[in-house]
């Protein structure tokens, strides 16, 4: 048998180090998005361990049924129902764990509150967005030059209500892990609460024209009562 050269090794192993590195999910900000970063954490594990047994299978077959050399046909694996039945058995019941986790999470980031501690409006158009507070008279509007910079309590429950007069957009903040569309004609809500105060960049995730790059936003990220403060500071806010 020829030797596999040992740059070919490290490109396989570059290879692997890349999907694994590219693979991984930014750390959650919100509680929902650990609920997410758990499911994608769990996805990777099982592929890794299907590869795993796949290719280790794959190999140790190449070695045990190679050709010998001496003329002789190698010899084929004879039939075996129990090992057949485990192959079926253990894919299924993977699929299965899979399918109930997921259907778990997705529960659990589509869930609606009657009450949630904020309720922010969210219009996408083109080419920006528009974040208006219920309750109070505040409205922060973007432009492609100036992208709105949005402020947000940590540690309460947020509704963001999202709208489109125009065409379909997206409202995506990596670090949030969740991503929903704002369809025209409709309103789509994601209720979040944020654990960690900072600053997150958020843009649309959905091509909708010429300036799509530039719909850009940003979440500062705040304690409750530097939330409140800044809100009454706010034209049109309640200390306003």
């Amino acid at each position: 048998m020829r030797r596999t050269p040992a740059r070919a090794w490290t490109a396989a192993a570059a290879g692997l180090l890349l999907v694994a590195l590219t693979a991984c999910a930014p750390q959650p900000a919100t509680a929902e998005g650990e609920q997410v970063k758990f499911l994608y954490d769990v996805f990777l594990v099982a592929a890794a361990a299907v590869f795993v047994v796949v290719a280790g299978l794959i190999g140790w077959s190449i070695v045990r049924y190679r050709d010998t050399g001496d003329g002789r046909e190698p010899a084929g694996p004879h039939e075996n129902v129990r090992l057949e039945l485990l192959w079926w058995a253990l894919p299924t019941a993977l699929v299965i764990v899979l399918f109930i986790l997921t259907a778990q999470v997705l529960g659990t980031v589509d869930e609606r509150t009657n009450d949630p501690d904020l309720t922010v409006t969210v219009t996408g158009f083109q080419w920006q967005w528009r974040f208006a507070y219920e309750g109070t008279d505040v409205v922060i509007t973007g432009t492609p030059e100036a992208w709105p910079r949005v402020v947000l309590p940590v540690g309460q429950r947020i509704a963001f209500d999202l709208e489109s007069p125009d065409v379909i957009h997206s409202f995506w903040v990596p670090e949030f892990l969740i991503k929903r569309d704002v369809v025209p004609g409709r309103t789509n809500r994601i209720e979040l609460t944020i654990e960690e105060a900072g600053t997150y960049a958020g843009a649309c995730g959905e091509f909708c024209g010429l300036l799509h790059h530039r719909m850009r936003f940003s979440i500062d990220a705040v304690s409750a009562a530097d939330f409140e403060d800044w809100l009454a500071s706010q034209p049109g806010g309640d200390g306003s």
